[in-house]
């Protein structure tokens, strides 16, 4: 699943240059777009935040991309809380310390 998220950003980033005037537009957008897939508290969360990602042209520069890599941190981040422990000294989750 991560794999697909990042090729979508990858994609909607490298897909052409938008027109000057609507680039801040489309940055802000974007910030915006990473700061609610990084607020987000379940993997499934920011997975639907993912699908707000923009699937026509926007320019691939170093702040677009800088945005993308912020956005996929946040995303592995919470498919790696999510992900079930494999250390069998772990605490289960609920359970109380005597």
């Amino acid at each position: 699943m991560l794999i697909s998220m990042r090729r979508v950003i990858v994609i909607a980033l490298g897909l052409g240059v938008a027109a000057s005037g609507c680039r801040d537009r489309e940055l802000a957008s974007l910030r915006d777009l990473r700061d609610e897939v990084c607020a987000c508290k379940t993997a499934a969360c920011g997975a639907d935040a993912m699908k707000k990602v923009p699937q026509d042209k926007v320019e691939s520069n170093h702040r677009t991309q800088q945005i993308a890599r912020d956005m996929l941190d946040c995303l592995a981040k919470l498919y790696d809380e999510g992900r079930p422990t494999t250390d069998p000294d772990a605490e289960l989750p609920g359970s109380a310390a005597p």
